[in-house]
């Protein structure tokens, strides 16, 4: 079985239902992936109900039988064999309703998301072509590239106008001092929650006469007031996409926008960003902007309370993971964010593309040892561990990334 054959069987199964559950993550790329299935089921006039959550166990899934689990896998692998999975991370449930690259020889880390295969599925109850733009949040917000079928998927859209090709300034935000202010895909140290410091160089360059001359003086000094890593100032200009079909049609904004929206409790607002709904737009912006800056001042905060593997303390457990991102920016090894929780030690892991670890399966191993949860991507992965079992993970870590 291909995994387009996969996608048509569960799409088959979708079609036989009269009403279904669906659960899905919080973040930019399960939010997409939820917003397209639900389009797509309201088109065929199939009645469902929506949960969106941070993490997910066994005893959340009231009905099984009839529920659906997006960009969500790891943790759930007693439920039964009717339930329904679309995700793209190491997949551990036995069912054989799912659609997941990993089953059928693909790659999940870097060409299909939770949202590409959703498109899949939607695609296969019906013509749901124009939600190829929201396949965009999966890939953005999970750092994947535009290859396999990523590639196909947008290259249509590409063709069809739903998506198109643009290069600009990478750095969401509505304004040129929000933009750099807010800052975290790249950080900027020097400026990042300073909005004194935006400002002026938003007055410097009004008074450029040309869009090309703003962009090159606003680049220009960023770089010289930032303070940022050569890679994160690399990463400042390039390659973009505009989303035609979408209420915010900068790609890598409107990602940023659901993803913070997600990650501060706002996931209703996210979805129904994904929806089409523009109603909650600035309202959306302002909730963006506020968790942006929280992750800003939990960065500046941060405690570094171990080297061998770089281990660092957030005050914030719950940006924890946006903290990871930025402090990969300008590592070169593995780094580990660790935040305590209401009920556990929340902790984000990432490594960069030359690393020979894989904090997938290290999370998910040493959680569960300390009696927790784990898992994710070979470099980008999070777990769960009881807050009494924190020097026994973390000394487990070590033996695990330095030996």
């Amino acid at each position: 079985m291909s995994l387009e054959t996969a996608a048509v069987a569960l799409a088959n199964r979708l079609a036989s239902m009269e009403y279904m559950e669906m659960y899905s993550h919080y973040g930019a790329d399960g939010i997409a992936a939820a917003a397209i299935i639900s389009i797509a089921l309201s088109r065929a006039n199939i009645a469902f109900k929506l949960r969106i959550f941070p993490k997910i166990y066994e005893a959340d899934v009231e009905n099984p039988e009839i529920s659906l689990l997006c960009d969500f896998s790891a943790s759930c692998t007693g439920l039964p064999e009717s339930t329904m999975f679309i995700d793209h991370h190491v997949p551990y449930s036995t069912s054989s309703n799912r659609v997941n690259p990993y089953c059928f020889g693909g790659d999940g880390e870097t060409e299909l998301s939770s949202a590409g295969c959703a498109y899949l599925v939607a695609n296969a109850l019906g013509d749901n072509r124009d939600l190829a733009g929201l396949v965009m949040l999966g890939i953005i917000g999970d750092n994947q590239t535009l290859s396999g079928r990523n590639g196909m998927i947008i290259g249509d859209a590409v063709a069809n106008n739903l998506i198109n090709p643009v290069r600009g300034v990478l750095l969401a935000g509505r304004t040129t001092k929000e933009q750099i202010a807010s800052s975290l895909h790249p950080y900027l140290p020097r400026l990042a929650g300073d909005e004194e410091k935006a400002a002026a160089i938003e007055t410097i360059c009004r008074s450029k006469i040309s869009d090309e001359a703003y962009t090159a003086c606003m680049l220009s000094q960023i770089v010289l007031e930032s303070g940022a890593s050569y890679e994160a100032l690399r990463s400042l200009y390039g390659e973009s996409w505009s989303l035609e079909r979408e209420v915010i049609q900068n790609a890598r904004a409107f990602t940023a926008v659901v993803d913070a929206c997600g990650k501060a409790e706002k996931c209703g607002i996210a979805y129904a960003l994904c929806c089409g709904d523009a109603s909650y737009l600035n309202e959306a912006w302002e909730i963006a902007v506020s968790y942006w800056n929280r992750v800003i001042a939990a960065v500046k905060t941060a405690e570094k309370i171990c080297d061998g593997p770089a281990v660092w303390r957030v005050g914030d457990a719950a940006v924890a993971s946006d903290a990871a991102d930025i402090f990969i920016e300008s590592a070169d090894s593995p780094t580990f964010v660790i935040g305590q929780g209401t009920e556990s030690l929340l902790v984000s892991a990432r490594a960069p593309a030359c690393s020979s670890v894989n904090l997938e399966q290290i999370l998910k191993t040493l959680a569960e040892s300390c009696g927790g949860s784990g898992g994710g991507h070979r470099f980008r992965a999070g777990a769960d561990v009881p807050l009494d079992h924190e020097d026994e993970f973390l000394a487990g870590l070590e033996a695990a990334v330095c030996t």
